[in-house]
């Protein structure tokens, strides 16, 4: 393998693992393409790394921000009012243009000028536009930084996106993802998705609970809360 094809095949890999996330039982992902438009993911089912399940985001989705969010399996916290995270989705679309200007210069003009006869008439400018793209959205961020990015390691953040262009192309995951939430999974679900989202999800998290009643002694206060929380989820009726 050329030294070109090894350069594109380790940037698609770190992007893929900067896209990727380990989630445990009680945790999912809710992505949002809109106010109206969001999908849920818990993992490849069946497949375990430490315990955890593996959650490869869709790498042509980059623009969409991915929220973390968990959940006690012994009840529902229905008083939490932490659903203001949800809001800050179109806020995000700032961050749209930049991020696939980066996806574009790194994985489709940077391999036109690495195999092709166009060259550096191709190279460079994806390197201008990539850098350049990921000095825009920081500044942007920079800007917005009490609402999207607060209490955080602002040129600890910038260093990693410049000194790795496929992490620069993550900029609004690596935000959105290390955000924390408070609302339970199965109360930000049944607000935000439509009844057939949820309903998968429902089964999906079911699924997990009767996995912990598995392990469950009889006649204890855990399995009771379980079983209960089982009965709580089958009620649960969602559609936005």
């Amino acid at each position: 393998m050329s030294y070109q094809a090894e350069l594109l095949v380790i940037a698609a890999l770190l992007y893929l693992y900067d896209s990727s996330v380990l989630l445990y039982s009680n945790e999912a992902i809710l992505t949002g393409a809109g106010p109206l438009r969001w999908s849920a993911t818990t993992g490849w089912t069946g497949f375990l790394i430490a315990g955890r399940s593996l959650c490869v985001l869709n790498p042509f989705t980059p623009h969409l921000p991915s929220f973390r969010l968990r959940w006690d399996f012994d009840g529902l916290d229905y008083d939490v009012k932490d659903d203001a995270w949800a809001a800050l989705v179109q806020e995000y679309r700032v961050f749209t243009p930049t991020t696939w200007i980066s996806w574009g210069a790194l994985f489709v003009l940077l391999p036109l000028g690495m195999f092709t006869a166009v060259g550096a008439y191709a190279v460079v400018p994806a390197l201008m536009l990539s850098y350049g793209s990921t000095v825009l959205a920081l500044f942007q961020l920079r800007r917005r930084r009490a609402a999207l990015f607060p209490g955080r390691r602002l040129w600890g953040f910038a260093f990693e996106c410049l000194a790795c262009p496929p992490f620069a192309v993550n900029i609004v995951r690596r935000i959105t993802l290390a955000a924390p939430i408070a609302e339970p999974v199965p109360l930000a679900a049944v607000r935000l998705l439509d009844a057939e989202g949820w309903a998968q999800l429902r089964q999906k998290c079911i699924s997990r609970i009767d996995e912990a009643l598995q392990s469950a002694a009889e006649d204890s206060d855990e399995r009771r809360l379980l079983e209960a929380q089982k009965l709580r989820l089958g009620a649960l009726v969602g559609g936005t």
